[in-house]
């Protein structure tokens, strides 16, 4: 995956399906945007409690597990973004199995902020199809989507109004977030009762969904805690949070993550 990711980078694409369908092939897309570093089982957990939380079984779903190789706030830690991109295909394989009723694509972009990542995928994935797209995420880059900061001195209700008027927002509550659980299960129905506002309009909060989580030993379940654990040695503790492909992985090349 080494060659294919500097190829991306030599490129100058600012967009590019690196394994699976090229294209959308499906009516309905979920985006997974994530560090994948290294992917686990919540995020299995979110695209599956997605899927049937929504009444999606029954019809065939594509999912994107999108990198973003240029991210505005994390600088690139262990793994490297060739052995991340490694992860991710076989995190492809993993998904295909669990979820037969979806295809699967993996697919890296240079753009950090959702807007531009939105507008690139409904200009080269979705080939202008009028698509619904469904961005799964941690609760954590929800509270970023909605962080003032990116946007100054613009208003987020301006400068996000286009991207929230075609998307939905999909995450499932942790127990080791800034807020309560409680709290982030009640994100939405705030954002409705415009206790956000004038920052984030009301009408948004149709949107944005925060699930429970339906296992509890997966709510606090990430990627930099999994990096700690095998820094620390604690490698068996990881079976339970990891896809038997990505555990294999990990414990065979333990050094990226140093």
């Amino acid at each position: 995956m080494k060659k294919a990711f500097e190829q991306f980078r030599k490129s100058g694409s600012l967009f590019q399906i690196i394994k699976g369908p090229q294209h959308l092939e499906s009516p309905k897309l979920f985006v997974l945007d994530s560090s994948f570093n290294p992917p686990h089982l919540a995020h299995f957990q979110l695209l599956f409690q997605t899927v049937k939380n929504f009444k999606l079984t029954d019809a065939q779903s594509h999912v994107l597990l999108l990198l973003a190789v240029n991210n505005a706030d994390k600088l690139p830690k262990p793994a490297s973004f060739p052995h991340r991109l490694e992860m991710m295909c076989l995190f492809a394989d993993y998904l295909r199995e669990k979820l037969p009723h979806s295809v699967v694509s993996v697919g890296l972009t240079t753009f950090s902020k959702f807007i531009d990542k939105d507008k690139v995928l409904h200009e080269q994935f979705t080939q202008g199809r009028n698509t619904n797209i469904g961005y799964l995420v941690g609760f954590d880059t929800i509270a970023r989507i909605f962080d003032e900061k990116y946007y100054h001195p613009l208003k987020i209700s301006d400068v996000m109004k286009s991207f929230m008027s075609g998307c939905q927002l999909y995450c499932l509550a942790r127990g080791d977030c800034h807020l309560s659980a409680e709290s982030q299960l009640k994100y939405a129905s705030d954002i409705l009762e415009g206790k956000f506002e004038p920052v984030i309009p009301k009408e948004w909060g149709s949107r944005i969904h925060v699930m429970q989580n339906d296992y509890p030993s997966l709510r606090n379940v990430s990627s930099s805690e999994i990096r700690n654990k095998l820094k620390s040695g604690q490698v068996e503790n990881l079976k339970d949070e990891l896809p038997p492909c990505i555990y294999d992985y990990v414990t065979k090349n333990m050094t990226i993550f140093d």
